[in-house]
């Protein structure tokens, strides 16, 4: 055989293989739809969602209500047709607001809301640092004694000083 036979030969096995697993990739069923959902994988949403039945107290897991098991339902039958928790999470948001979210959306206001409280430490930290610095080089001016003292002055203090201690 020559080069150029083997290179053709190649090639059709080539695109036989490709053939072959694209084949296999249309005919293989769907196994994300109406898969078994575990309760584990279930109570990883659920425990995300707070229940309405429950006056938003309590999450589904959690909330022994009526319609948290219609809500614990509806998250099932959306995991098993192949949904992301992400997906289920904007679905109910949607429906319901965010105050369905164990967690607020990190968007928008729920951004500020989030990271206001560290934002707010930091700056505590920022200002007393600053007071600190500030009041080091306020007691460090005041502990600085000039080196040009002159002498009358300094003779004439310590005789005010000797006939105040004297009257006391």
């Amino acid at each position: 055989m020559c080069k150029q036979d083997l290179k053709i030969h190649k090639r059709i096995i080539q695109h036989k293989v490709i053939c072959f697993l694209l084949l296999l990739i249309f005919i293989s069923p769907n196994t994300s739809y109406g898969r078994e959902v575990s309760r584990m994988e279930l109570e990883e949403v659920a425990d995300e969602i707070m229940s309405p039945g429950c006056d938003y107290v309590y999450t589904l897991t959690n909330c022994p209500s009526a319609q948290a098991d219609q809500m614990k339902e509806l998250i099932k039958d959306r995991l098993a047709k192949g949904e992301s928790k992400e997906s289920i999470l904007a679905y109910f948001e949607d429906v319901y607001g965010p105050k369905i979210l164990t967690q607020p959306s990190k968007k928008g206001f729920y951004f500020i809301a989030w990271w206001f409280p560290y934002f707010l430490v930091l700056d505590l930290f920022l200002v007393v640092g600053i007071f600190l610095i500030l009041w080091r080089k306020k007691i460090s001016i005041k502990e600085t004694v000039p080196d040009d003292v002159d002498p009358e002055m300094d003779a004439l203090l310590e005789d005010e000083v000797r006939r105040f201690r004297e009257d006391e």
